[in-house]
């Protein structure tokens, strides 16, 4: 018998030194959490209250590699008890999704959430959109994970144009792999304290490159590292893999939870954007491009149309999705009864010339103007609909229709949108000039505001404040109510916007928003003023008028 295999101490020995690296492993991680090292990993954190939640500033630097091109998402509070009546929707998607280049009330999800409101007064909406710009498919996973436990009840996704050079894309500037396998293991070591400390001292002793941290570059092109990807290509072909594979386990995550999910496919300029870059070989995009160009001309729409999809899917700079993208997002619908195909891209054919998407609805190569996110959130309330999921509406009396003129915008929005896109469109890839301002042409308040704010000398919320003080001035209470109901879409647990926006609607007639807003009000800080205010709108008898309203 071997005495050594029956020694105590032998046994404790080797048993210590095998344990010994994770002790150590463990004592590490003890330290640098106590330490406050790094950033947190949860979705969502607490605001001051303790009452609400919202989405994590730092939760991006888990997936860009370079964390100074890290984004951050909006600041949208929501209950961290969830109310009886409250319908909880949450978004995952990418800058489109966000608004870009608007501000928050600029995106699909503001706009749904707004006609929502109206159409079920009774029920609360909560719309949260947890959207980032230059973010990937992986993102979105890693982040359903963690949104089963906060009880959606449904889920929409607007995705799929940054699968090549997103965070984590394929081509990307912060590629840590192009095997999901791989990939989601570099991020669940993020998860940790110690994982975060040994990629941050790899990304220090490899160094970066200049141009991924050079800030006088756009986003787009410090994101961008091979920046010519061929139709087809291995590169090609990764970056549909990722995006499916991604998106097969998020949705079915989903489905295990029993999480309706809106999916949509994407819109994308096709008419009015040169490719960026083409070869000379078969597949020529810029060939394609003149040839959509020449049979446009000749009203041959339905040739056009396929040239000008040829010639985008050969485009070799790998912003806009490729057709198997859409092809995917539709699949997914087919293939499973708790997913809902959201078709965007037929609201955008039967609102352009031709049913071919140019300029009309899209500023650039994929972010939609202001009516353009009207109809992707057309698009998401038409299936919301149509899934059954909402009440009848035939059997709600205080219903309130809304029109495109009703959505709570201003010439500000138009302005600072334009002025963003122009700052973005000086640069690369598309190199445009800034157009100059004709000598007699005068700028209004508004056009002052926005340019102001896209250079942020002011930020968003004391230009929405400047502009209410200028339209009460002006007495322009149409417009004054239209910021007053922008900041309660932005701020919905501040009881002093919703009770101006109710007293401006009974001033302007509007009984069914004053009731909507004061109501409102009243559930996040009830006082017998607003309550009377309800009883006079009951009563249809309120002597409002400008020189009370204060």
């Amino acid at each position: 018998m071997d005495s050594k295999k029956n020694n105590p101490r032998q046994w404790i020995f080797n048993s210590m030194a095998v344990s010994l690296p994770f002790i150590v492993l463990i004592l590490v991680e003890i330290i640098l959490r106590v330490c406050s090292y790094g950033y947190t990993t949860n979705l969502f954190v607490e605001d001051n209250s303790g009452k609400y939640y919202y989405l994590n500033p730092e939760i991006s630097h888990k997936y860009f590699t370079i964390p100074e091109n890290a984004t951050q998402g909006n600041i949208e509070l929501f209950p961290k008890v969830k109310k009886p009546g409250t319908i909880r929707i949450f978004v995952l998607g990418e800058s489109s999704s966000v608004g870009f280049p608007y501000m928050h009330n600029g995106a699909f999800p503001r706009m749904l959430k707004y006609r929502l409101q109206f159409a079920y007064p009774t029920l609360n909406f909560e719309i949260i959109n947890l959207s980032l710009t230059a973010v990937s498919s992986y993102t979105l996973y890693d982040f359903s994970k963690q949104l089963v436990n906060y009880k959606p009840d449904a889920v929409l996704i607007y995705a799929g144009h940054n699968e090549y050079y997103g965070a984590l894309g394929v081509a990307s500037s912060g590629i840590i792999g192009r095997n999901p396998i791989l990939v989601r293991a570099m991020i669940a070591m993020r998860e940790y304290k110690l994982g975060q400390l040994i990629f941050r001292l790899g990304s220090v002793l490899k160094g970066t490159d200049k141009k991924s941290t050079d800030y006088s570059l756009t986003l787009m092109q410090r994101m961008a590292h091979d920046q010519s990807i061929p139709y087809h290509s291995k590169l090609f072909q990764q970056g549909i893999h990722q995006f499916d594979t991604n998106m097969t386990d998020m949705l079915d995550l989903f489905s295990s939870h029993q999480i309706p999910v809106f999916i949509s496919n994407l819109v994308y300029n096709q008419k009015d954007l040169k490719p960026f870059i083409s070869n000379n070989g078969k597949f020529d995009a810029n060939r394609e491009f003149l040839s959509g160009n020449k049979a446009y001309d000749e009203k041959d729409y339905i040739s056009a149309k396929n040239h000008y999809i040829k010639a985008k899917e050969y485009d070799e700079l790998r912003f806009r999705a490729p057709e198997m993208i859409n092809t995917l997002i539709k699949k997914y619908a087919v293939n499973n009864p708790g997913i809902h195909f959201v078709d965007a891209v037929k609201e955008f054919e039967l609102h352009s010339p031709h049913a071919i998407l140019d300029s009309t609805l899209l500023l650039e190569h994929v972010h939609p103007n202001l009516k353009g996110q009207q109809l992707i959130s057309e698009a998401f309330y038409a299936e919301l609909e149509k899934s059954g999921m909402l009440p009848d509406l035939k059997k709600n009396t205080h219903s309130l229709s809304i029109t495109p003129n009703d959505y709570p915008f201003t010439a500000f929005d138009t302005f600072f949108g334009q002025t963003s896109m122009w700052l973005l469109k000086e640069q690369w890839p598309f190199n445009e000039p800034i157009p100059g301002e004709a000598p007699d042409h005068v700028r209004s308040y508004e056009e002052q505001m926005a340019g102001a704010c896209a250079v942020k000398q002011i930020n968003w919320f004391e230009s929405m404040h400047s502009l209410y003080d200028y339209y009460k001035q002006k007495k322009d209470l149409g417009n004054a109510l239209h910021i007053m109901e922008g900041l309660c879409l932005e701020f919905p647990y501040d009881e002093e916007y919703f009770q101006l926006a109710g007293k401006l609607s009974l001033i302007q007639h509007e009984e069914k928003k004053a009731l909507f807003y004061l109501n409102r009000a009243n559930e996040i800080n009830p006082s017998a003023d607003i309550r009377s205010l309800l009883v006079m709108i009951q009563h249809h008898n309120y002597p409002m008028n400008l020189n009370n309203f204060q």
